[in-house]
């Protein structure tokens, strides 16, 4: 009569043991931890703008402020390190630059501040290394961070743009990094934010480089910004 007792023990024992193994394993799971998330995101869009026009634009005029304010920054300071031109392709250089068809070679470097605007990355101000190859028949330019801002530990965008038979093909690309505090079981939530940021981020460069084109392109002499 003692066994069927006996066994009711041990099942209660064994029913405690489980619940304890199920407890520590969700404490586990939630406990915080440091976890470096990241984003990435590549977009191929077409501008209605012949590429001879838009390289113009995106030479004298300053694109840089109106792109990075779509990404949830603001741009606070800008300063040229470096500045190349190569005229040797181009036999009218002054000529074919008024009239919109330079040949002229150009590679800058620029460092940039812009203000975070997002308070979760626990840092005001972001600095940036821009470098641009201006080229007669391509346009690349990559800015990524110094190093790294609060939470933010790397981000660097690119943009390439070479004609189109429908005006100028631009190619943008985001990749961000961003270190998070969260419990080890919500690691794919802070994957999906910071992927969510990349989407966003290139989003806002397509758009503000659409608007920005668009603002100028009916322009007949595209003059550089005296305040740059």
């Amino acid at each position: 009569m003692i066994y069927p007792n006996r066994f009711r023990r041990n099942g209660i024992l064994l029913a405690i043991g489980l619940v304890l193994v199920l407890a520590a394993i969700i404490a586990w799971q939630m406990r915080s931890i440091d976890h470096l998330a990241t984003g990435q995101q590549q977009r191929s869009f077409v501008v209605d703008c012949d590429f001879d026009k838009f390289r113009q634009i995106m030479v004298r005029k300053n694109a840089t402020a109106a792109i990075v304010s779509h990404t949830g920054m603001r741009l606070i300071g800008e300063r040229i390190e470096g500045v190349a031109v190569d005229t040797s392709q181009d036999d009218r250089p002054l000529l074919n630059a008024i009239r919109g068809v330079s040949k002229t070679e150009v590679t800058a470097v620029k460092e940039l501040t812009v203000q975070l605007e997002n308070p979760m990355l626990e840092a005001s101000e972001l600095v940036l290394e821009q470098n641009a190859d201006i080229q007669p028949d391509h346009i690349d330019v990559i800015t990524a961070s110094k190093g790294p801002a609060g939470r933010l530990k790397r981000y660097q965008t690119t943009l390439d743009a070479k004609p189109d038979p429908d005006g100028t093909r631009v190619v943008l690309t985001v990749e961000l990094e961003v270190l998070v505090n969260v419990p080890s079981l919500f690691k794919h939530r802070a994957d999906a934010g910071v992927q969510q940021a990349a989407d966003d981020a290139i989003n806002g460069q397509a758009a503000a480089i659409e608007a920005f084109i668009a603002r100028h392109a009916d322009e007949l002499l595209i003059l550089p910004e005296l305040n740059r």
